[in-house]
Protein backbone atom coordinates (compact mmCIF):
# COMPACT_ATOMS: atom_id res chain seq x y z
CA UNK A 1 0.00 0.00 0.00
CA UNK A 2 1.18 3.71 -0.22
CA UNK A 3 1.46 6.03 1.88
CA UNK A 4 -1.87 7.80 3.17
CA UNK A 5 -0.70 11.29 2.25
CA UNK A 6 1.57 12.81 -0.51
CA UNK A 7 2.22 16.47 -0.72
CA UNK A 8 1.57 17.04 -4.14
CA UNK A 9 0.63 20.52 -4.72
CA UNK A 10 3.41 21.15 -5.99
CA UNK A 11 4.51 18.29 -8.27
CA UNK A 12 4.74 18.96 -12.03
CA UNK A 13 2.71 17.74 -14.67
CA UNK A 14 0.70 15.02 -14.60
CA UNK A 15 1.57 13.59 -10.73
CA UNK A 16 0.09 17.33 -9.75
CA UNK A 17 -3.26 17.32 -8.03
CA UNK A 18 -6.21 17.62 -10.34
CA UNK A 19 -9.63 19.42 -9.48
CA UNK A 20 -13.21 19.29 -11.36
CA UNK A 21 -16.04 21.37 -9.98
CA UNK A 22 -19.24 22.81 -11.56
CA UNK A 23 -19.70 23.40 -14.24
CA UNK A 24 -17.46 20.41 -15.79
CA UNK A 25 -19.31 18.06 -12.93
CA UNK A 26 -23.05 17.30 -12.46
CA UNK A 27 -23.03 14.75 -9.57
CA UNK A 28 -20.61 16.07 -7.10
CA UNK A 29 -19.28 19.72 -6.21
CA UNK A 30 -15.54 18.73 -6.40
CA UNK A 31 -13.69 15.73 -8.10
CA UNK A 32 -9.98 16.05 -6.26
CA UNK A 33 -7.46 13.02 -7.90
CA UNK A 34 -4.41 13.50 -5.92
CA UNK A 35 -1.36 11.07 -6.12
CA UNK A 36 -2.87 8.92 -3.87
CA UNK A 37 -6.41 9.41 -3.45
CA UNK A 38 -9.51 10.24 -5.34
CA UNK A 39 -12.13 12.69 -3.34
CA UNK A 40 -16.00 13.39 -4.46
CA UNK A 41 -17.96 16.00 -2.36
CA UNK A 42 -21.76 15.75 -1.98
CA UNK A 43 -23.29 17.81 -4.69
CA UNK A 44 -23.74 21.14 -2.55
CA UNK A 45 -23.50 23.63 -5.58
CA UNK A 46 -20.79 25.61 -7.47
CA UNK A 47 -18.17 25.95 -5.27
CA UNK A 48 -16.32 29.60 -4.66
CA UNK A 49 -13.31 30.15 -6.76
CA UNK A 50 -11.39 30.86 -2.78
CA UNK A 51 -12.46 27.46 -1.70
CA UNK A 52 -10.86 25.76 -4.78
CA UNK A 53 -8.04 27.42 -4.73
CA UNK A 54 -7.68 26.05 -1.06
CA UNK A 55 -8.46 22.81 -2.02
CA UNK A 56 -5.12 23.13 -4.83
CA UNK A 57 -3.04 24.09 -2.61
CA UNK A 58 -3.62 22.35 1.06
CA UNK A 59 -1.68 20.17 3.00
CA UNK A 60 -4.85 18.19 4.31
CA UNK A 61 -7.61 17.73 2.04
CA UNK A 62 -9.03 15.07 4.62
CA UNK A 63 -9.75 18.58 6.81
CA UNK A 64 -10.60 20.50 4.64
CA UNK A 65 -13.24 18.71 2.38
CA UNK A 66 -14.93 17.11 5.63
CA UNK A 67 -16.06 13.90 6.50
CA UNK A 68 -19.02 13.54 3.86
CA UNK A 69 -16.39 13.10 1.20
CA UNK A 70 -16.05 10.27 -0.08
CA UNK A 71 -12.35 8.88 -0.28
CA UNK A 72 -11.28 6.70 -2.46
CA UNK A 73 -7.59 5.36 -2.13
CA UNK A 74 -6.11 4.71 -6.07
CA UNK A 75 -4.68 1.39 -4.65
CA UNK A 76 -7.91 -0.04 -3.51
CA UNK A 77 -9.55 0.68 -7.04
CA UNK A 78 -10.38 -2.64 -8.53
CA UNK A 79 -12.48 -1.52 -11.92
CA UNK A 80 -12.72 1.90 -13.47
CA UNK A 81 -15.60 2.32 -16.53
CA UNK A 82 -16.51 5.52 -18.56
CA UNK A 83 -19.66 5.32 -20.23
CA UNK A 84 -19.60 7.70 -23.43
CA UNK A 85 -23.22 8.01 -23.96
CA UNK A 86 -24.10 9.86 -20.79
CA UNK A 87 -20.28 10.93 -19.63
CA UNK A 88 -20.70 9.00 -16.69
CA UNK A 89 -17.15 8.01 -14.53
CA UNK A 90 -17.54 4.54 -11.92
CA UNK A 91 -14.88 3.36 -10.01
CA UNK A 92 -14.89 0.07 -8.17
CA UNK A 93 -12.87 -0.32 -5.12
CA UNK A 94 -12.36 -2.12 -1.93
CA UNK A 95 -14.52 -0.62 0.82
CA UNK A 96 -12.18 0.29 4.04
CA UNK A 97 -12.38 -2.55 6.69
CA UNK A 98 -13.51 -5.85 4.27
CA UNK A 99 -13.22 -7.75 1.20
CA UNK A 100 -16.22 -6.15 0.16
CA UNK A 101 -16.22 -3.86 -2.90
CA UNK A 102 -18.11 -0.55 -3.64
CA UNK A 103 -18.79 1.61 -5.99
CA UNK A 104 -18.73 5.79 -6.58
CA UNK A 105 -19.83 7.59 -10.17
CA UNK A 106 -19.55 10.55 -10.96
CA UNK A 107 -21.36 12.34 -13.86
CA UNK A 108 -19.51 15.15 -15.81
CA UNK A 109 -21.29 17.90 -17.79
CA UNK A 110 -18.93 17.24 -21.34
CA UNK A 111 -17.19 14.17 -22.73
CA UNK A 112 -14.28 16.34 -23.08
CA UNK A 113 -14.75 16.41 -18.90
CA UNK A 114 -15.21 13.12 -18.53
CA UNK A 115 -12.33 11.63 -20.91
CA UNK A 116 -9.90 14.01 -18.98
CA UNK A 117 -10.81 12.51 -15.77
CA UNK A 118 -10.49 9.11 -16.67
CA UNK A 119 -7.23 9.26 -18.60
CA UNK A 120 -6.03 10.77 -15.70
CA UNK A 121 -7.07 8.46 -13.12
CA UNK A 122 -5.33 5.87 -15.55
CA UNK A 123 -2.04 7.58 -15.12
CA UNK A 124 -2.52 7.29 -11.38
CA UNK A 125 -3.16 4.01 -11.68
CA UNK A 126 -0.11 3.44 -13.86
CA UNK A 127 1.08 0.23 -15.83
CA UNK A 128 -1.08 -2.36 -13.14
CA UNK A 129 -4.31 -1.82 -15.14
CA UNK A 130 -5.00 -1.95 -18.68
CA UNK A 131 -7.36 -1.00 -20.85
CA UNK A 132 -10.25 -3.33 -21.76
CA UNK A 133 -9.49 -4.75 -25.58
CA UNK A 134 -12.34 -7.32 -26.06
CA UNK A 135 -14.62 -5.98 -29.48
CA UNK A 136 -18.47 -6.99 -29.44
CA UNK A 137 -19.74 -10.24 -30.31
CA UNK A 138 -20.04 -10.58 -34.13
CA UNK A 139 -23.09 -12.78 -34.08
CA UNK A 140 -24.96 -10.61 -31.07
CA UNK A 141 -24.16 -7.34 -33.59
CA UNK A 142 -25.19 -9.04 -36.87
CA UNK A 143 -28.09 -11.27 -35.99
CA UNK A 144 -30.93 -9.18 -36.69
CA UNK A 145 -29.87 -7.28 -39.56
CA UNK A 146 -28.74 -10.58 -41.52
CA UNK A 147 -32.37 -12.02 -40.70
CA UNK A 148 -33.87 -8.96 -41.66
CA UNK A 149 -32.02 -9.58 -44.86
CA UNK A 150 -33.05 -12.75 -45.82
CA UNK A 151 -36.54 -12.35 -45.06
CA UNK A 152 -36.08 -9.52 -47.78
CA UNK A 153 -34.23 -11.68 -50.50
CA UNK A 154 -36.64 -14.10 -50.25
CA UNK A 155 -39.83 -12.04 -50.40
CA UNK A 156 -38.46 -9.82 -52.93
CA UNK A 157 -37.65 -13.45 -54.55
CA UNK A 158 -41.10 -14.64 -54.04
CA UNK A 159 -42.74 -11.85 -55.16
CA UNK A 160 -40.72 -11.44 -58.44
CA UNK A 161 -41.68 -14.93 -59.64
CA UNK A 162 -45.30 -14.88 -58.95
CA UNK A 163 -45.01 -11.54 -60.80
CA UNK A 164 -43.24 -13.10 -63.50
CA UNK A 165 -45.52 -15.86 -63.68
CA UNK A 166 -49.00 -13.56 -63.87
CA UNK A 167 -47.04 -11.56 -66.30
CA UNK A 168 -46.61 -14.38 -68.75
CA UNK A 169 -49.95 -15.71 -68.38
CA UNK A 170 -51.16 -11.83 -69.31
CA UNK A 171 -49.63 -12.32 -72.27
CA UNK A 172 -50.25 -15.37 -73.73
CA UNK A 173 -53.60 -14.84 -73.42
CA UNK A 174 -56.15 -17.02 -71.22
CA UNK A 175 -57.09 -19.15 -73.59
CA UNK A 176 -54.11 -20.95 -74.77
CA UNK A 177 -52.79 -23.50 -73.89
CA UNK A 178 -49.37 -22.41 -72.33
CA UNK A 179 -51.34 -19.49 -70.83
CA UNK A 180 -53.48 -22.14 -69.03
CA UNK A 181 -50.16 -24.29 -68.10
CA UNK A 182 -48.58 -21.40 -66.54
CA UNK A 183 -52.22 -19.65 -65.08
CA UNK A 184 -52.14 -23.25 -62.63
CA UNK A 185 -49.20 -22.60 -60.97
CA UNK A 186 -50.86 -20.02 -59.32
CA UNK A 187 -54.36 -20.01 -57.54
CA UNK A 188 -56.77 -17.28 -59.22
CA UNK A 189 -56.86 -15.09 -56.59
CA UNK A 190 -52.95 -15.09 -56.28
CA UNK A 191 -53.16 -14.44 -60.05
CA UNK A 192 -54.95 -11.38 -59.87
CA UNK A 193 -52.92 -9.69 -57.17
CA UNK A 194 -49.35 -10.43 -58.87
CA UNK A 195 -50.67 -9.34 -61.94
CA UNK A 196 -51.20 -6.10 -60.85
CA UNK A 197 -47.57 -6.13 -59.53
CA UNK A 198 -44.69 -5.43 -61.69
CA UNK A 199 -41.65 -7.78 -61.44
CA UNK A 200 -39.25 -5.15 -62.00
CA UNK A 201 -40.34 -2.68 -60.32
CA UNK A 202 -40.35 -5.37 -57.11
CA UNK A 203 -37.32 -6.33 -57.90
CA UNK A 204 -35.80 -3.16 -57.83
CA UNK A 205 -37.61 -2.47 -54.40
CA UNK A 206 -36.15 -5.35 -52.99
CA UNK A 207 -32.72 -4.54 -54.13
CA UNK A 208 -33.26 -1.34 -52.54
CA UNK A 209 -33.82 -2.30 -49.51
CA UNK A 210 -31.14 -4.90 -49.49
CA UNK A 211 -28.70 -1.97 -49.49
CA UNK A 212 -30.54 -0.02 -46.69
CA UNK A 213 -30.20 -3.29 -44.77
CA UNK A 214 -26.93 -3.99 -46.15
CA UNK A 215 -25.54 0.04 -44.50
CA UNK A 216 -27.45 -1.19 -41.32
CA UNK A 217 -25.34 -4.57 -41.14
CA UNK A 218 -22.07 -2.13 -41.63
CA UNK A 219 -23.28 0.18 -39.26
CA UNK A 220 -23.85 -2.48 -36.65
CA UNK A 221 -20.24 -4.21 -36.92
CA UNK A 222 -18.18 -1.05 -37.03
CA UNK A 223 -20.43 0.84 -34.71
CA UNK A 224 -18.10 2.65 -32.02
CA UNK A 225 -17.66 1.71 -28.05
CA UNK A 226 -20.02 3.16 -25.90
CA UNK A 227 -18.10 1.78 -22.69
CA UNK A 228 -14.36 1.86 -21.62
CA UNK A 229 -13.01 -0.43 -18.89
CA UNK A 230 -9.63 -0.57 -16.57
CA UNK A 231 -9.13 -3.86 -15.67
CA UNK A 232 -6.27 -4.86 -13.42
CA UNK A 233 -3.31 -7.26 -15.35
Amino acid sequence: MLPPRIEDTTLPGMLRRRVWHSPDVVSHALVVLTFTRLYLTPPTGTPKPETVAAVESAPDLDDLLGPLAVVVNLPAIRRVSLNLLNNTLSVEYEAPGGPSSTKASVVFATAEAADAAFTKLWRRLGDRFVLDQSRPDFWAAARTPLAVMAGILAATVAVVIGASCADDVVGTGAGSVTGSAKSSLLPAAVEVIFSWIDWRVAGGIGGAALAVAQVWLYRRLTRPPVRLELFPR
